[in-house]
C-alpha cells in the first residue's frame, strides 16, 4: 500500500488542543466523578477516575474513547473496550456496521485504520511514517497527518484530513505563498478496496489558517454526493479569522479538473463569517445539520439550521452564496455552555450526543431534540442528561450507530 506522510501538525490540530486547553465548565447539571449519573463503572482512566455509563438513556450504540482506547456501549447493560493501546481518534463505523475506521496518532505522524467491528486484525489503509532528510541544508520531512475518516453511503470510499498536498506548489496563490509548504488540512477520500490509489482532494483549505475539519457525507442524497466541513480561513485584511460551515459537491473537484484551488474553493458556505460556527453533523436524513456556535470567548452552544438545496453546483457564484446563507437565519437554538462540542446525531434523529467539560473532565451528554412540524423549529425536550462520568477523551469524535 502507498504510504504518505509530517513533523509538523497541521494548524487545525493545533487550534482543536489549545480550544481544549482552555476550556471551562458547562455548568449544566453536575458531572463530578463521584455525584454522576448512576450507571454501570466500565474502567479506572488514567487520572484514577472510575468510568461510569448511564444505562436505558437510549437506543443502539455509541463509539467513543477513554485514555485513546476505543469503546463502545449499548446502552442497556454492555460495554467493551475494543483497541487498547492508548492512540485511537475519531471511530467511524461503516454503513454496513461491518468496519470501524480510526486514526492512529504517533509522535510524527498518523494512520488511518480499520479493524472488522466484530473483531479481528487491524489493516493499515494508509500510513503517514516518514523520515528527515536534508534538501540542500533545510531540514525536510516525509511523515504525514490523517484525521477525522468518514464513509460514503455506500461505504465503497472513506473521507479523511490530511496534508497530504504540503509539498504541492499551487502558484494560483500567488507572492510567498506559491513556494511555501502548504501545511493546512484538507478534505481527501480513497476507495476503502483499493486504499494505494491517489487520494482525490474534495475540498480544498484556505492557505494558513487551520485548514478544513470535521467532514462528513450527507444522508439520504444519493444523487448530488455531498459532503459539509468546517472551512478555516482570514478576511481580506488577512487579520480576522473567519470560521464556516461549508457545504460541497464531493466529485467537483474531480469532474472540473483545473476549477477550484484554494483560493476558489468547491465548498461554499452555510454559515456567515461574523460569527464562528463550527463541528456540523447532518442529521439522519440529511436535511438538517447540528453545529456548534462560538457565541461569545465564553459561550458555545448548540443550533440545528435547514440544509439548502441547489447550492454546489456554482459555490463561487455571489447569488448562490446568498441563497446558500438564508436557512442559517432559520436556525434552531438548543442549548449553551461555557464548553459544547462534537454533536452527533442518534440514527432515529430525536437524540444528539455531545462533549461537555465540567469540573476539570470531559464526559458525553444527551439532548433530547423536539421537532415542531408547523413551525420547521427544534428544541431542547427537558434538561440534558449526563451520560458518562469520570472523564472519557474531549479531542476524540464520538459515532453513532443503530
Amino acid at each position: 500500500m502507498k504510504s504518505y506522510n509530517t513533523t509538523t501538525i497541521g494548524k487545525s490540530l493545533l487550534l482543536l488542543l489549545l480550544a481544549l486547553s482552555v476550556q471551562g465548565c458547562l455548568g449544566i447539571g453536575n458531572n463530578n466523578s463521584s455525584n454522576g449519573p448512576v450507571g454501570n463503572t466500565i474502567t479506572t482512566n488514567s487520572s484514577g477516575n472510575k468510568v461510569s455509563v448511564a444505562q436505558n438513556l437510549f437506543k443502539g450504540k455509541i463509539y467513543f474513547t477513554i485514555d485513546h482506547n476505543l469503546w463502545v456501549t449499548d446502552g442497556s447493560s454492555a460495554s467493551r473496550e475494543l483497541i487498547h493501546g492508548g492512540n485511537v481518534y475519531d471511530p467511524a463505523v461503516s454503513p454496513d456496521g461491518k468496519w470501524i475506521a480510526f486514526i492512529a496518532r504517533f509522535k510524527d505522524f498518523t494512520n488511518l485504520a480499520v479493524i472488522p467491528a466484530g473483531g479481528g486484525p487491524l489493516h493499515i489503509l494508509l500510513s503517514g511514517n516518514g523520515h528527515f532528510y536534508n534538501d540542500t541544508g533545510v531540514i525536510k520531512n516525509t511523515y504525514y497527518w490523517f484525521a477525522q475518516p468518514a464513509w460514503s453511503l455506500d461505504g465503497t470510499h472513506l473521507l479523511f484530513l490530511s496534508d497530504l498536498q504540503k509539498d504541492f506548489v499551487w502558484y494560483t496563490l500567488g507572492g510567498a505563498f506559491k513556494s511555501s509548504p502548504f501545511l493546512d488540512l484538507q478534505v481527501f477520500s480513497i476507495p476503502f478496496n483499493n486504499p494505494s490509489a491517489q487520494p482525490q482532494a474534495i475540498a480544498y483549505a484556505s492557505y494558513g489558517d487551520g485548514g478544513d475539519r470535521d467532514p462528513s457525507y450527507r444522508p439520504a442524497h444519493p444523487q448530488t454526493p455531498e459532503i459539509v466541513y468546517t472551512h478555516y480561513a482570514y478576511d481580506q485584511t488577512g487579520t480576522q479569522q473567519v470560521i464556516q460551515v461549508f457545504l460541497a459537491d464531493a466529485t467537483a473537484i474531480a469532474n472540473h479538473p483545473y476549477t477550484y484551488s484554494p483560493v476558489s474553493d468547491s465548498g461554499v458556505p452555510l454559515t456567515p463569517g461574523s460569527v464562528q460556527n463550527i463541528e456540523p453533523a447532518f442529521s439522519p436524513d440529511g436535511n438538517t445539520i447540528v453545529y456548534v456556535r462560538r457565541d461569545t470567548s465564553n459561550q458555545m452552544s448548540l443550533y440545528v439550521m435547514p440544509v439548502p438545496e441547489g447550492v454546489t453546483a456554482d459555490p463561487n457564484s455571489p447569488t448562490v452564496e446568498q441563497k446558500a446563507l438564508q436557512p442559517y437565519n432559520k436556525s434552531s437554538h438548543i442549548l449553551s455552555g461555557q464548553y459544547v462540542s462534537q454533536p452527533v446525531w442518534s440514527p432515529d434523529g430525536k437524540q444528539v450526543v455531545y462533549v461537555s467539560y465540567n469540573n476539570s473532565e470531559f464526559d458525553l451528554w444527551l439532548a433530547n431534540i423536539n421537532y415542531n412540524a408547523k413551525t420547521g423549529a427544534y428544541s431542547l425536550q427537558g434538561n440534558p442528561i449526563q451520560l458518562t462520568s469520570g472523564g472519557i477523551d474531549g479531542d476524540s469524535r464520538p459515532f453513532w450507530t443503530p
